[in-house]
């Protein structure tokens, strides 16, 4: 079964995790219009689109400032597992799309994909909070004093 989503102007749109440091389960998650939608995928994902969504920002738009960002709702209940990641400019002004599309089953003939439309400041929000988690899954982060959303 393909389970197609669109998102526009969520009003959240984080990369969480689950577990301890080495154990975490790592996800994404974008609420918006009265849904949750909560996708599995790995840390290098996670770190990819940090990446380029950075790169998209630094060539687009660098003088915008980190909208707010809120922790994962939990339990995260996740849809599928992503398997590969796009992003790219929307035909909206100042819009940037990602696009999630799941690791197909080897029965499945056309994999379920998720259109997240989101803003620069979301975008920058992102790469903040993501590249926050990397680091504090790591005791470095920790042992400096870096601290959660809301700690």
């Amino acid at each position: 079964m393909t389970d197609n989503y669109e998102i526009r102007n969520p009003t959240n749109f984080v990369a969480g995790t689950v577990g301890g440091p080495g154990e975490r389960i790592f996800y994404l998650q974008a609420v918006g219009d009265g849904s949750v939608l909560t996708l599995k995928l790995e840390k290098g994902q996670v770190q990819s689109l940090a990446s380029h969504l950075l790169q998209i920002i630094e060539d687009e738009a660098n003088d915008i400032t980190a909208g707010p960002v809120n922790n994962m709702i939990e339990p995260p209940n996740a849809v599928w597992t992503v398997g590969a990641l796009a992003i790219a400019l929307s035909e909206e002004p100042s819009e940037i799309v990602v696009v999630a599309q799941e690791l197909p089953d080897q029965d499945e003939v056309e994999p379920s994909e998720a259109h997240i439309y989101i803003s620069f400041s979301q975008a920058k929000a992102f790469v903040e909070h993501a590249l926050f988690l990397m680091e504090y899954g790591r005791d470095f982060g920790r042992q400096n004093g870096h601290k959660r959303i809301g700690e």
